[in-house]
């Protein structure tokens, strides 16, 4: 299982921390609940790939003593499963959708404009779930430039919240 937390650095500044980073303490286990029973279970590598850049960066791992799963404390700037950064993924999707230029290879705009839409009306009911009464258009184009326009409003949370609230992220099957 992984969580999201907010470290409130750039990807850059994170991976230059390593395991120096301000990890979360976490009270309970997220599976089965029981309190006091996570123990940090050291950390594994991965990549993240803003814009032009490619980091080695460290996630940490707990493991509960009660059930045995492992959690992972994945930084908000990721996504699960994705190299690229939230960062780079919103960049593609807005060059597309909105300014019409490609901010990366061809394939993998599509690859990203394609999960997007996918995704839509979850990323819809995402904005809608605090009271949001406007209209959304309805042709799919159109809603997902307003939907990125909303997005950018609050890119540095909306990844974030947005796994918190459907425990996948707005770029999941």
């Amino acid at each position: 299982m992984q969580i999201m937390h907010d470290f409130g650095v750039s990807p850059l500044e994170y991976s230059k921390r390593e395991e120096n980073n301000n990890f979360p303490v976490i009270d309970f286990c997220p599976m089965c609940h029981a309190k006091g029973t996570l123990k940090k279970h050291g950390f594994y590598s991965r990549y993240a790939l803003p814009f032009k850049k490619e980091l080695r960066i460290v996630i940490r791992r707990f493991k509960c003593s009660c059930c045995k799963k492992t959690i992972s404390v994945l930084p908000s700037f990721l996504l699960p499963h994705y190299q690229h950064t939230v960062g780079f993924i919103l960049g593609c999707l807005k060059g597309h959708f909105i300014l019409r230029k490609l901010k990366a290879y061809y394939q993998k705009v599509q690859f990203y404009r394609r999960r997007f839409l996918k995704n839509l009306k979850a990323v819809e009911m995402f904005f809608r779930d605090p009271g949001l009464r406007d209209q959304f258009p309805e042709p799919h184009q159109e809603k997902a430039i307003k939907l990125l326009k909303m997005i950018g409003a609050c890119a540095s949370a909306f990844s974030q919240r947005f796994f918190s609230h459907f425990r996948h992220s707005f770029m999941a099957l």
